[in-house]
């Protein structure tokens, strides 16, 4: 059980014995796991706490980086990370770097739990009841079934995050096809706005497509990364505390790296409205991936990954961290 990891935790006193890290990566074949309710419970628990203050403390960054994802493929100078907090700063003050985040800490507590359960339920399944012996390709596994299930609760979140975000630039740029001049006064202005314009359909499931591309290989990465670090020799060196706030962040920039440029589409694909009834055609992934070429090339599908990476390194090196220790004090003993 649980119990009797934590038992041989505190006997061997090694970090790269935890057991939120033994489920994903760990040999602990001599070690019976039941998946016991209150376990995952737990892991629901202390996934969602974690999802929240870590994309709270990030959020600032994930501003920057919607703002100029945005941009991208318009006719606009792209501002470095100084110049963009100071526009920022200038024109909405500190209000405007977290247009966006209460439903986003929300959603990301619903998200999170999710994701680490989904990822450890799986595992613990592979372990006791399929013949693969290759941790890496179950920690893969779980990890994409995770952002599977997952990207049903992303695309609403992140749809009203990105309005939210992005509406300011938005409504300077009335010029712009694809951008609508609405502002809104709080998420639930947004969702209700949404519902109204563009109907219930649009709220739920815009965008679900190319998040679902997105998430699958990000949270593979990002579980096979954490896992393999936390399972390695830097994870006694650095101990307890310092090792998930490291690997947090290097499994952060091991999920985002690679899949930066689907992330920017769906950031344009998002940001696309159309009211109910008008004839208006929006662009699908393929013409806006495209027009993004045509427009900048390679590097386009790059534009606001530096402040991306920052928010990954500090969101997800907060989560671990935080995900760690209340497992620490909720996981059930014998």
């Amino acid at each position: 059980t649980r119990g009797n990891i934590q038992n041989n935790l505190k006997e061997r006193n090694s970090y790269s014995n935890h057991p939120a890290i033994q489920i994903r990566g760990g040999e602990s074949s001599s070690t019976q796991i039941n998946l016991s309710a209150s376990a995952t419970m737990a892991s629901l628990f202390a996934g969602s706490v974690g999802g929240a203050i870590g994309v709270g403390v990030s959020y600032p960054f994930d501003t920057l980086s919607t703002k100029a994802q945005v941009k991208t493929g318009k006719d606009e100078i792209q501002l470095s990370l100084i110049r963009s907090m100071a526009r920022i700063w200038k024109s909405e003050g500190i209000r405007g770097f977290f247009e966006g985040v209460l439903v986003t800490m929300v959603g990301q507590a619903f998200i999170k739990a999710i994701q680490f359960a989904v990822n450890e339920i799986t595992f613990l399944w592979l372990e006791k009841h399929s013949t693969i012996q290759s941790n890496v390709i179950k920690m893969a596994i779980a990890g994409t079934l995770a952002g599977l299930l997952s990207s049903f609760v992303v695309t609403p979140v992140e749809l009203l995050k990105i309005r939210m975000q992005s509406q300011n630039k938005l409504s300077t740029i009335k010029k712009d096809d694809d951008a609508s001049p609405q502002s809104y006064d709080n998420e639930l202005d947004c969702a209700r706005s949404i519902v109204k314009n563009e109907g219930w359909n649009v709220l739920f499931f815009h965008g679900l497509g190319i998040t679902i591309i997105r998430e699958i290989p990000s949270f593979a990465f990002y579980f096979v990364a954490y896992g393999l670090l936390a399972k390695s020799a830097m994870a006694d060196v650095l101990g307890g505390n310092a090792a998930p706030l490291v690997f947090g962040a290097m499994a952060g920039w091991a999920m985002w790296i690679p899949t930066y440029p689907i992330d920017i589409v769906k950031t344009i694909v998002q940001v696309q409205t159309r009211e109910r009834g008008k004839k208006k055609e929006l662009l699908s992934s393929r013409q806006i991936t495209a027009k993004m070429y045509r427009a900048g090339g390679i590097r386009a599908f790059f534009d606001g990954l530096e402040p991306k990476l920052a928010r990954a390194a500090v969101k997800h090196a907060v989560t671990f961290w935080v995900y760690e220790v209340l497992m620490g004090f909720l996981r059930p003993s014998n």
